[in-house]
This record gives structure tokens, C-alpha cells and sequence, in this order.
């Protein structure tokens, strides 16, 4: 891959990243109006996943590939180690330190990025060799 088209990969994937944490703490902070931070990192978290796939599959990595069964099992199970990640890393910072959960979700989403990228660089949306 030339080195352009891999940093404007990176651009892509941190206003992909951008916007999905700023979904994900605004929905934290409206669920939690009703649901307590717990209950509203796990309602927050399904939409999140979702726009994630969208935007990562078309947008940053301009995936055509049909395979969708494939990418969306591997993408679900990353998105597992992601969340033990995430909750992990929330859940030390709300008790730990005392943050407000939408904030301790922020902290906790940029965690794990860079495992992230490169399972989806190199097995999820991986271009097929020769492209």
C-alpha cells in the first residue's frame, strides 16, 4: 500500500473514530439520564458498533469486498476483545477516580484504537492481494 493512501487511511479511521465516540458519550449521557452510567454504556453500545462497521467498511476502508458474513463475524469478535478493553478501563476510571460515566467512556473508547485498526487493515477489510 503507498504511504498516502495508508495515512489518509489513519485520517479517515481517527473522524471515523471521532464521530462514533461522540455518538457513543452523547448517547452514554442521554441513557443515563434514566439508566444509570452502567446501564448506559450498555444501550450505548449496540448504535455505536453499528455506525463503527458502516463507516469503517465504506468509508475508511472503501471496502467492496461481498463477504459480508465473514467481515461481520470477525468485526464482532473484535469488537468483543474491544469491549472487555473498554469496560475494563471504564469501569477502573468511574470507581477509581470518579468520572462521569460519558467522560470514563471517552477515556476508555480511545484505549483501544490501535487494535482496532490494524484488525481491520489487515484481516477484516483487507484489500485482496495484488489490488
Amino acid at each position: 500500500m503507498f504511504k498516502h493512501e495508508l495515512i489518509a487511511r489513519i485520517l479517515r479511521f481517527g473522524v471515523v473514530g471521532g464521530v462514533v465516540m461522540l455518538v457513543f458519550a452523547g448517547l452514554n449521557a442521554l441513557f443515563g439520564l434514566w439508566l444509570g452510567k452502567q446501564g448506559a454504556f450498555f444501550a450505548a453500545y449496540p448504535p455505536a458498533v453499528a455506525l463503527h462497521f458502516c463507516l469503517s467498511k465504506w468509508w475508511t476502508f472503501a471496502c467492496a469486498s461481498t463477504d459480508f458474513g465473514r467481515q461481520v463475524r470477525e468485526y464482532l469478535a473484535m469488537v468483543l476483545v474491544a469491549f472487555l478493553v473498554q469496560w475494563g478501563i471504564f469501569s477502573l476510571l468511574v470507581a477509581w477516580l470518579g468520572l462521569a460515566g460519558w467522560l470514563a467512556a471517552v477515556a476508555a473508547n480511545a484505549a483501544q484504537l490501535i487494535i482496532t485498526f490494524l484488525a481491520m487493515q489487515l484481516r477484516i477489510f483487507a484489500r485482496p492481494a495484488g489490488e
